[in-house]
Formats: structure tokens, C-alpha cells, sequence
């Protein structure tokens, strides 16, 4: 992610927010949970130069809606104006002008700067749901592999090069990062990616392992206690999720099938006889039914667990 733009942008900004290590620690947290292979200061420089860069758009583009429509009339009343600015009621538009142009403008900065330090956070969330996704057959993969007499170091080796798991792949490859390149033991290595996984389910796995190595035990049966526990967690958590998936769907044809379709056919009865107006209807064929069915779908993909 350090491309040429945030370099730029660290060059601008990044003496001001090397200053500000520590009110940045859970975004600093966050980067890492995530991978991103950025620094925090380099991070929100780009972050600050994208917030100034979209506020000047927006800046210019809402004078160019005022150079072609005008500016929106406000009437002058008492209530509104004070009698003293009576004799600026001429500048009025270009006083509201610039008032508006930089009321939107503030806004598009404070949003922008405020995607970006939630992104981390979003992101983070995401591989979490995917790492637990794919944990319990990471699991039942590695108890097949010491089954087999593969060293712990070659088993999580082998786990980072398969793309098939997903993220759990990319947490094993920081993992084999730590052993084979920073020259860390195997405990070591544990310990640090369970310090920066977003996933707690991966964090307890972790800790296990460490106790059980630390302890002089053998990885294997710990492996085979774990698939148990994470293969009967996973059937419970289908079973939960085919529940919600079924209230989900009476609620959706009650809240987006039945009850439009009702109103529908009662609002068109009025309209018939002249006690209602189109406009209703209008909004609930072509706002209420869509944007209802568009929320569905994106709810549903975000409960549904990733095979």
C-alpha cells in the first residue's frame, strides 16, 4: 500500500502525525490486524491528503451547481433577519453561497478523513469473520498432517502455502515470516500472531499450542481434541444460522412481500375513488420494495458463514 501517493502524502504531513504515535495506537493495532503494510504515519498523511483533495472537488463542483442553477432563495423575513443587516440584504446570495459551498465542503473533509481511519477497522472485522470461517479446517488439516509425523514447523509451512484456507493461509505465512526469516522459535512465532490476529478464535488455538509445546506435550492430540471442539462449534453455529435464516425470511415476505402488496391494492382502491394520492404508491414500488430487497441481500451476506 506504500505507493508513490502516500509517499507523497508522508512527505507533506508525516512530521505532524510521527509526533502523535501514541493517539494512534488502536489504528496502529488495527493496520496490523488487517496486514497492511503501511505505517500509521504514512497512513493518515495519505488519509489527510485524500480529505483535502475531495473537499476541493466537492468545493469546486458545488460552484460550478451554483454557476449553472443559482443559488437557492431564501426569503427575508424578521424571524430569518435581524433588521441591522437590512442594508447587506444585497450580498445575500453570495453570502449563502459561501456559507453553503463551505458547510459541504467541511462535511466531505470530516467524512472522508473519518472512512479512513474506520476502513482499518472494517477490514479487520472482515478477516476476522474469515479466518473463523476457515479455522476449523485449518485445524482438522493440520491434525491430518501430525497424524501423518510432518514437524509442527512444516505442517504450518505447508498451511501458509495453500490458498485454499484463505486468510488463515496469510496469518500462517507471517507465522513462517517469524521462523524463517526473523530467526524466532516456534513459541516466539505463535506468541506473535496471536498478538496481532483479529481473530480471537485463532488467539485460543494459539495459546493452547503454546501451553502444550511450553509443557513438553505433543501437538498432535491437542490437533485432534481441537477438530473435535471446532467441528461440533461449526454444526451448531450451521444449525443457528438456518434458524435466522428462516425468521429472516418471514420477515422479509411479511415486511416486503405481503404488506406492500396490501398496501398496493388498498392505495390504489382510494386512489379509484379519489381519497388518495399516486405518490404513495410510487414510493412503495419504487423505493420501499427495492431499497428493502437491496438491505436483504446485503444482510444476508453478511450473516452467511463462507464455506
Amino acid at each position: 500500500m506504500a505507493n508513490p501517493y502516500f509517499n507523497f502524502a508522508y512527505n507533506l504531513f508525516g512530521k505532524y502525525y510521527e509526533k502523535k504515535r501514541l493517539d494512534y495506537f488502536g489504528l496502529r493495532h488495527n493496520l496490523l490486524k488487517n496486514r497492511m503494510d503501511v505505517a500509521y504515519d504514512v497512513y493518515m498523511s495519505g488519509a489527510l491528503l485524500s480529505s483535502i483533495l475531495c473537499a476541493l472537488f466537492s468545493l469546486a463542483g458545488i460552484g460550478l451547481l451554483l454557476m449553472a442553477f443559482g443559488v437557492p432563495e431564501v426569503r427575508a423575513t424578521r424571524l430569518m433577519f435581524p433588521a441591522w443587516v437590512a442594508p447587506y440584504l444585497q450580498y445575500k446570495s453570495l453570502v449563502i453561497g459561501i456559507v453553503l459551498g463551505l458547510l459541504i465542503t467541511g462535511l466531505v473533509f470530516v467524512l472522508v478523513y473519518k472512512i479512513f481511519q474506520l476502513y482499518p477497522v472494517i477490514m479487520a472485522g472482515d478477516r476476522k469473520r474469515r479466518i473463523d470461517s476457515m479455522l476449523p479446517y485449518a485445524v482438522n488439516y493440520m491434525s491430518a498432517m501430525s497424524g501423518a509425523g510432518v514437524l509442527p514447523v512444516d505442517l504450518f509451512r505447508s498451511l501458509a502455502n495453500n490458498e485454499i484456507y484463505g486468510e488463515m493461509a496469510v496469518e500462517c505465512r507471517y507465522l513462517v515470516r517469524d521462523l524463517e526469516i526473523l530467526g524466532h522459535d516456534l513459541v516466539t512465532a505463535m506468541k506473535n500472531l496471536s498478538l496481532t490476529t483479529p481473530s480471537a478464535a485463532l488467539q485460543d488455538f494459539l495459546q493452547g499450542a503454546i501451553t502444550v509445546v511450553t509443557s513438553g506435550g505433543q501437538l498432535e492430540p491437542y490437533f485432534q481434541i481441537k477438530t473435535e471442539q471446532y467441528i461440533m462449534e461449526n454444526r451448531q453455529n450451521q444449525k443457528e444460522f438456518l434458524e435466522t435464516l428462516g425468521l429472516l425470511g418471514e420477515t422479509y415476505v411479511t415486511a416486503f412481500v405481503a404488506g406492500p402488496l396490501f398496501l398496493v391494492v388498498v392505495i390504489s382502491i382510494m386512489s379509484i375513488m379519489g381519497n388518495a394520492q399516486m405518490v404513495f404508491l410510487y414510493i412503495i414500488i419504487y423505493a420501499l420494495i427495492p431499497i428493502g430487497s437491496i438491505m436483504y441481500v446485503i444482510l444476508i451476506s453478511t450473516l452467511t458463514p463462507e464455506a
